[in-house]
């Protein structure tokens, strides 16, 4: 059975410059997947070539095992099948949420088109606001507008380009959540873009992460997070500090922070290396390998303080630790790190 979407060896330029290079992943069919990576970074022209606003120079786009982009062939966008969720929601001032609903089905039956309106506004809790306009309606409730519209024609794939950046934090993460569950209960097949990777790991079955118009991995949430393909990797999809080290011996480095334990064992003794260490791995008190540090500042956070922690040589590092018990700024007191991730320097 032929993944939903298939991007092989993808290239697309502006003009001489070259945006998106060898780009290649699948996905499978109900699976919804998201685009993480910072701004420049390729993600959105990536999107634009699979929806068919942007042509490429090299490589293919198959939907449903047929090809729909290649510098042969460039399939229309209207005629790919295809949803798009745009990051400003293109909602029409002029018409109703039903009348925003049904743009893209006017050729069903009038009927169908009323049941198809009427359900989809069900499925997106929006029952009761058929009859207001645009301007009436929250940002949260326009992004889910945006929504119902796309899913309407029933397309095999949905594109959503930065969906929730228009939104304040808290309302973004719980609207990723809650998208999540009406694109799992209808069974779409979906590719996210974002540069807040919060909104991907609520959102995703499956993570690429991006970086100079390249896909510097493609995995489950969890394993990009826990065994990130590189330091750029490892700085996108959570906070830390960059370390050099040294391999001592098995799963062991020495580091400005004393001893480390990772899960690398391929390195040789000696070989010198990058080391990340996220804030949430420090941990402070009396451990194996714990060394001796200063409190220098203390920001609070409610559960958790983020302190920075300055070392013996001078280097500082960030520990997102619980607010109790208080660490007060210029105590001394021992600290570790409970896992590092190690890259070849």
């Amino acid at each position: 059975m032929h993944p939903i979407l298939s991007i092989e060896n993808l290239q697309c330029r502006y003009g001489e410059q070259v945006v998106i290079e060898s780009v290649s992943f699948a996905l499978q069919a109900g699976e919804i997947a998201c685009l993480l990576g910072p701004s420049g970074c390729g993600k959105t022209t990536l999107l634009h070539a699979i929806a068919g606003f942007q042509p490429v120079t090299e490589g293919s786009i198959q939907l449903s095992g047929g090809v729909i982009s290649s510098p042969e062939i460039q399939v229309p966008a209207e005629r790919r099948k295809i949803g798009v969720v745009f990051q400003d929601y293109a909602l029409f001032p002029h018409l109703t949420v039903e009348q925003n609903i049904a743009f893209g089905i006017q050729s069903m039956p009038k009927s169908e088109r009323q049941s198809r309106t009427q359900s989809l506004l069900q499925l997106v809790r929006l029952e009761g606001f058929g009859q207001q306009y645009p301007h009436q309606l929250s940002g949260g409730q326009q992004q889910r507008v945006a929504l119902a519209r796309a899913l309407a024609p029933r397309p095999k794939l949905l594109l959503l380009d930065e969906p929730f950046s228009n939104l304040d934090t808290e309302l973004r993460r719980s609207l990723a959540s809650e998208v999540r569950h009406i694109l799992k209960q209808t069974g779409t097949s979906a590719l996210l873009v974002t540069h807040d990777r919060n909104e991907a790991f609520v959102a995703a079955d499956k993570l690429g992460v991006m970086g100079e118009g390249q896909l510097l991995q493609w995995d489950t949430p969890e394993q990009v997070y826990q065994a990130p393909a590189n330091v750029d990797v490892a700085r996108l999809t959570g906070s830390g500090n960059l370390l050099t080290g040294v391999v001592t011996g098995s799963r062991l480095v020495q580091t400005p922070m004393g001893l480390m334990n990772t899960t690398e064992n391929t390195l040789q003794p000696g070989t010198r290396v990058k080391v990340f260490v996220r804030s949430g791995d420090i941990e402070i008190g009396e451990h194996e390998y714990a060394v001796p540090v200063s409190i220098a500042e203390r920001d609070f956070l409610g559960e958790q303080c983020l302190y920075q922690l300055t070392l013996t040589d001078g280097q500082t590092v960030e520990a997102s630790l619980p607010a109790q018990p208080e660490l007060h700024s210029g105590a001394s007191v021992p600290a570790r790190v409970a896992r590092a991730l190690v890259f070849p320097a």
